[in-house]
């Protein structure tokens, strides 16, 4: 197993946390460190306490909170086992993850948000200052533009076409397959320089359909929990490869701001409409039509 020049940001129950650290495993590989962070949002004894106590002594009581678990129930978890159907490594993401297994070392730390001093303070102490972004909010121009830190991010769409949000969604719709684009993270949305892309093949749910007609946004839940993590994770992996490991020597290609597209959230009518068409069996208006 080689260990990378990697701080992999994980948020604890983040489904792309956990995959990423799985396919890097799998492909012989386990980062450094793991920075295992709770992000708890906004807390008003926090906010208390910090008035009163000052940031630093406030911090130290944040550290005895934890997230909340995704909740889901039976058919959200079976939708996310069925989507996962033709996945390289399918992963139970409704049970505990022992980050330990995956990292040099783990190191754990609560936050409200990429805001958070305490998470600045905690991350610009880091040996290794090339952070694997993974969830947690947007990353803050403090942090980006400190020239120490450099932040990988993946995104589900091939920019610059698709930038912005429900990327896999808007691949689907606009290139007809799934895509992925690595890029060291800058102030702009989906903008930073670009290291690597990659599309994958058109997916098939078998029996979403009726998933979407019974429960549209479970179904579109389940998805984006449990099917788009393994696109991002495969392209990370290539990107890793690629360099043989050393994630030094990774350099990026400068996008233009003025090329591509930036998508807003996808209307639910048309996401509906995406992932119907995804289903593996025809859908009745064809079979009668034929």
């Amino acid at each position: 197993m080689r260990s990378l020049s990697l701080t992999v940001v994980a948020a604890r129950h983040c489904p792309t946390s956990r995959t990423y650290l799985t396919y890097l495993k799998e492909a012989g590989f386990r980062p450094s460190k793991v920075l295992l962070v709770d992000f708890v949002g906004n807390v008003p004894r926090y906010a208390s306490l910090r008035k009163k106590f000052g940031e630093r002594l406030a911090w130290f009581w944040l550290q005895r909170l934890r997230s909340p678990a995704v909740t889901g129930d039976e058919e959200f978890w079976a939708l996310c086992r069925r989507v996962q159907a033709n996945v390289p490594r399918p992963i139970d993401y409704s049970g505990e993850f022992d980050y330990s297994g995956y990292c040099d070392k783990l190191q754990r730390v609560t936050a409200v948000d990429y805001n958070d001093a305490g998470l600045h303070r905690t991350l610009r102490r880091q040996s290794c200052k090339i952070f694997l972004y993974t969830d947690g909010g947007r990353v803050p121009p403090a942090l980006l533009n400190d020239p120490s830190i450099r932040f990988l991010h993946i995104h589900p769409g091939v920019v610059p076409e698709v930038r912005g949000s429900d990327g896999l969604f808007w691949s689907l719709l606009i290139r007809g397959r799934p895509g992925a684009s690595c890029f060291f993270m800058n102030q702009g949305i989906d903008t930073g320089d670009v290291i690597m892309t990659r599309e994958f093949d058109r997916p098939a749910f078998d029996g979403i359909r009726s998933a979407v007609e019974r429960d549209a946004p479970t179904a579109y839940r389940a998805v984006l929990h449990a099917f788009d993590p393994h696109l991002r994770a495969q392209l990370f992996v290539d990107v890793v490869k690629h360099v043989d490991g050393d994630l030094r020597r990774l350099t990026g290609q400068r996008q233009e701001p003025t090329e591509g597209m930036s998508y807003y959230w996808m209307h639910p009518a048309m996401w509906r409409r995406v992932l119907t068409q995804l289903d593996t069996a025809p859908s009745q208006s064809c079979t009668q039509a034929s």
